[in-house]
């Protein structure tokens, strides 16, 4: 980390920038400041992290003030063992906020690679791989966190991987590996409250929209909640059970409608509604 630049000197920087006003920003070094934006990418301090780094990257990113080896240097440095897997494993410790952050930002460059094609084939598909790595290692599953903000890694990383999923270069049969992993988020020791289960949901719909045969979502769904039942014959009614259990029905409520309103799912719908039928009478 730049020892010379402060939370306090950056904050200033980046307040001073109107995107409305490009002339506060064409003249600025880019290179420096997405540097020191990348050194604080993780800061407990809600404003500087959330609203000031992320926020300026989204404009930097999607207005075009960054060129195609600055976004690569970005998307680089984001997926280094110091940003996207720091610490990997963890929990309940400051280093989520520099992997939810960095997956945000990854998002932001492969999204923007998706429409102009700037990217090798190799680092597009290491960022793939990443992405459905970060979600599988991921241990930190806290939302918001009082007086740091927004950690929110699941729904980050489920992010994430849409954009991965939508990316042209995403290759089909990977579709399995994606359920899996999303299955691994659902299935996690933690009961969601902050809607990382509509994020995940997203990448469903983008898998389908890769035309992922249906039957496989359908199967997916039918084995997830055997899953499910299988740890309350092991463990009866154990706290374990509620919360997994508790993600599920989340989950399957909010994917039922989910494909209702976009008219898509059918027999998956009808999979849906027998396993909350059956959930209904135990």
């Amino acid at each position: 980390m730049n020892s010379l630049v402060t939370t306090d000197s950056l904050k200033k920087e980046l307040k001073g920038l109107d995107f409305n006003n490009p002339e506060t920003i064409i003249h600025k070094d880019l290179d420096t400041l997405i540097e020191h934006m990348v050194d604080y990418i993780g800061s407990i301090d809600p404003e500087l992290r959330d609203k000031l780094i992320y926020t300026t990257f989204y404009y930097i990113i999607n207005q075009d003030y960054l060129n195609h080896q600055q976004m690569d240097y970005l998307l680089q440095t984001c997926l280094d063992p110091n940003h996207l897997f720091l610490s990997i494993g963890s929990e309940n410790d400051d280093s989520v906020f520099t992997r939810a952050f960095s997956s945000l930002v990854v998002a932001l460059v492969l999204g923007k690679d998706r429409k102009e094609r700037f990217l090798s084939e190799d680092t597009v598909k290491k960022t793939i791989e990443s992405s459905m790595k970060y979600l599988l290692e991921e241990e930190d599953t806290r939302g918001y966190v009082e007086e740091k903000g927004w950690a929110h890694s699941i729904a980050h990383g489920a992010d994430l991987l849409d954009e991965s999923v939508k990316h042209p270069l995403f290759d089909k049969t990977l579709a399995s590996e994606c359920l899996d992993t999303i299955r691994r988020c659902i299935l996690i020791e933690t009961a969601y409250v902050d809607e990382e289960d509509e994020r995940l949901i997203s990448v469903i719909i983008s898998l389908l929209e890769k035309e992922m045969n249906e039957n496989i979502l359908k199967d997916w769904v039918s084995e997830l909640s055997d899953e499910v039942t299988e740890i309350r014959a092991s463990n009866g009614f154990s706290p374990t059970f509620f919360r997994k259990n508790t993600n599920l029905n989340q989950f399957l409520k909010a994917l039922y409608f989910r494909l209702l309103f976009l008219e898509r799912g059918t027999q998956t719908r009808k999979e849906i509604e027998r396993i909350l039928k059956a959930n209904l009478l135990v």
